[in-house]
C-alpha cells in the first residue's frame, strides 16, 4: 500500500532535484534565450523554478475539496494524470514556436500544470498512508514518502541522471536532447503510480466518514493480512466508528470554522503548516535546487565536478534516510529527531556560512574540504531530523474529520515556502553567499526551539487518542523533553489485577512505550 502510493513521491523528488542540473546547461540557455547576464539569468531561472512551485501550491490547496468528495485514491490518480500532461508539454515546449521566449512561455505553462499535479499528490500521499497504517508502523510507512522523494528516481536519481546526461551529451548548446531527456524521465514514475494504485483500496478512514464501515473493515483486514473478524480489526474499526459517529460530513468552509473553534483546535490544525514551513526554511531545497552552484562556491569548479558532488550528496541522503526510517522514527520518536537533527543542520549551515565569509574567492583548500564535508553532514542531519519526522507528525496531529483541510494547508505552506526559497536563493547566492547559509542556520535554530517548547511527542498513539496531548501543549511538550537524552523505556505489561487500561488502537511494544508517556516518573497513571 505505502510503496504503491509513494511512487508519487518519486516524481515529486525528480521535479525538485532535476531542475538544478538543467538550468546551467548551455543547450537549455540557448533553447529558451536565457542569456549570459548574471542578474537576468538569476531572475529568469528563479521564475522557472517558482512557476512550478506556484502550481504545486495551488494543487495542494485544491486537494482538500477533491479528496473529501472523491476519496484519497481517486484524487491521487487525478493528480498523476495532470502531472503527465504537464510533463509532456515540458518535453516539447519548442513545438510550434519560432522564438526562444515563446518556448520559455510554453515551458512555464507545462511546469505550472505539472506542478499542480505534484501539489495534489504531495498533499494526498501522507494522508492516505497515515489513515491506512497501524499505529505501530505509521511513522515508518508515512516516512517512506520522504524516502521515495529522496531516492530511486527522486531527488538522488535526478542528480545522477543530470551527471550522466552531461557526460553523454556534453555541454553542447546545440544538443537540446540533454534537457528533453531529463524532462522525459519524470513520466516513468507517474505511470508507475497509476499502475500500482489501480490495485489498491481506498483509505479506511475516508470510507468510514462516508458511512461505509463494512468496506472500511475489509480494507483494514486486507492491509494487516488478517480476517475481518480479527479482534485487532474490530477494535480499530470501533475506534474509527466512535470518532466519526455523531459528526456530520463537513464542507471545506465548515471544516475551517471547526478548525478555528477553540485555541486548542486552532493550534492542532496549525501543526502541518508550521512543520512544513520549518522543513523548507531549514534550507534543504535551496541545496536541492542549486547544489551545482553551491558546490562551485565551495571550490568544486567545472560542471562535471559540481554534478558529481551533487550525486554523492544524493547517495548520502538515501543512506541516511533509510537508516532514519529503520532505526529512528519509531524507536526514538518524532520530537527527538526534530530537535537533534535540527541542531546538526544549524551547526553545518553556520559553519559553511563562516567558511564562505572568511574564504572568499579561490580554489580548493583544506578548509574547502571541511565545508564540503559539512554539506554532507547537513544532509545526514536533515535525514535524521526534518526529513522523515514531519510527515507522520503532521498527519497524526490533526483530527480525522479535518485532515483534508489541514493537510492541504500544510502542503500549501510547504510549497509557498518553496516558492520563497526558489526565488530568493539564486539572488542571495549571487550577492551574499555566506549570508544565505547564516539565514538558514538561524531559521533552523528557531525550528528546534519550537519543537522543544511547543510540540509534544505524537508517535505510537492511535490517531483517535492524540487530542489528549494538546490539552496543555506547553506542559506536555516540556514533559516530553525528558526523552531527548534517552530512549523511552519499554515497560512490561502489568499483571491483570494491576493492569492499566490501554487506550483503543494501541498495541505492540512501541505502543507500550508510548503509553508510558502518560505516566509520571514513578510509573503511576
Amino acid at each position: 500500500m505505502a510503496v504503491s502510493a509513494c511512487w508519487g513521491g518519486v516524481f515529486v523528488g525528480w521535479t525538485i532535484g532535476m531542475i538544478g542540473g538543467i538550468l546551467p546547461r548551455e543547450s537549455f540557455k540557448k533553447s529558451f534565450g536565457l542569456g549570459d547576464d548574471p542578474e537576468t539569468y538569476a531572475n529568469l531561472t528563479g521564475w522557472i523554478v517558482v512557476i512550478g512551485q506556484l502550481g504545486c501550491c495551488v494543487g495542494a490547496l485544491v486537494t482538500a475539496h477533491l479528496s473529501d468528495h472523491y476519496g484519497r485514491k481517486k484524487s491521487l490518480v487525478i493528480g498523476a494524470i495532470i502531472f503527465l500532461c504537464g510533463s509532456i508539454l515540458q518535453v516539447n515546449p519548442t513545438l510550434y514556436t519560432s522564438t526562444p521566449r515563446s518556448a520559455l512561455t510554453n515551458l512555464n505553462i507545462g511546469r505550472a500544470i505539472g506542478g499542480f499535479g505534484v501539489g495534489m499528490t504531495s498533499s494526498l500521499i501522507p494522508s492516505y498512508i497515515s489513515e491506512s497504517s497501524p499505529s505501530y508502523l505509521r511513522g515508518r510507512l508515512t516516512g517512506m514518502y520522504q524516502l521515495f522523494t529522496a531516492c530511486v528516481f527522486g531527488i538522488a536519481g535526478s542528480f545522477w541522471a543530470n551527471y550522466g546526461l552531461l557526460r553523454h551529451f556534453g555541454d553542447d548548446p546545440d544538443r537540446p536532447a540533454l534537457w528533453q531527456t531529463a524532462f522525459s524521465i519524470q513520466i516513468i514514475p507517474a505511470c508507475l503510480l497509476l499502475y500500482f494504485m489501480a490495485s489498491q483500496y481506498e483509505s479506511p478512514r475516508w470510507l468510514a466518514e462516508q458511512g461505509r464501515f463494512d468496506e472500511a473493515r475489509h480494507v483494514v483486514a486486507h492491509i494487516r493480512g488478517v480476517d475481518t473478524d480479527d479482534a485487532g480489526v474490530q477494535e480499530e474499526i470501533q475506534a474509527i466508528k466512535k470518532d466519526v459517529q455523531g459528526r456530520t460530513k463537513l464542507s471545506i468552509r465548515e471544516q475551517a470554522k471547526e478548525a478555528t473553534s477553540s485555541r486548542k483546535m486552532l493550534y492542532r490544525c496549525s501543526i502541518p503548516v508550521i512543520l512544513m514551513a520549518f522543513q523548507q526554511l531549514t534550507g534543504v531545497n535551496a541545496i536541492n535546487y542549486y547544489s551545482p552552484t553551491i558546490f562551485k562556491e565551495l571550490g568544486l569548479g567545472g560542471a562535471s565536478a559540481g554534478l558529481l558532488g551533487t550525486g554523492i550528496y544524493g547517495i548520502v541522503k538515501i543512506i541516511a534516510t533509510v537508516i532514519a526510517l529503520a532505526l529512528g522514527v519509531e524507536q526514538w520518536g518524532r520530537k527527538a529527531m526534530l530537535v537533534w537533527g535540527g541542531l546538526g543542520q544549524a551547526t553545518c549551515m553556520l559553519f559553511i556560512g563562516g567558511y564562505l565569509a572568511s574564504h572568499g574567492e579561490g580554489g580548493l583548500t583544506i578548509m574547502s574540504y571541511f565545508a564540503i564535508l559539512a554539506l554532507y553532514l547537513y544532509v545526514v542531519s536533515f535525514s535524521f531530523g526534518w526529513s522523515v519526522a514531519p510527515w507522520p507528525a503532521m498527519a497524526e496531529s490533526v483530527p480525522n474529520h479535518l485532515r483534508s483541510l489541514t493537510m492541504a494547508l500544510g502542503m500549501g505552506s510547504n510549497w509557498f515556502c518553496n516558492i520563497l526559497i526558489s526565488k530568493v536563493t539564486p539572488i542571495l547566492l549571487n550577492s551574499i553567499p555566506w549570508g544565505t547559509f547564516f539565514i538558514f542556520g538561524i531559521m533552523t535554530l528557531g525550528a528546534v526551539a519550537w519543537a522543544m517548547l511547543l510540540f509534544p511527542e505524537t508517535g505510537g498513539y492511535a490517531i483517535e487518542d492524540i487530542h489528549k496531548l494538546f490539552d496543555d501543549v506547553i506542559k506536555q511538550s516540556l514533559h516530553d523533553n525528558r526523552w531527548l537524552l534517552q530512549r523511552p523505556p519499554i515497560r512490561k505489561p502489568r499483571e491483570p489485577e494491576d493492569e492499566v487500561e490501554v487506550p483503543a488502537g494501541r498495541g505492540s511494544m512501541d505502543s507500550l512505550r508510548s503509553v508510558d508517556r502518560f505516566l509520571d516518573d514513578d510509573g503511576h497513571p
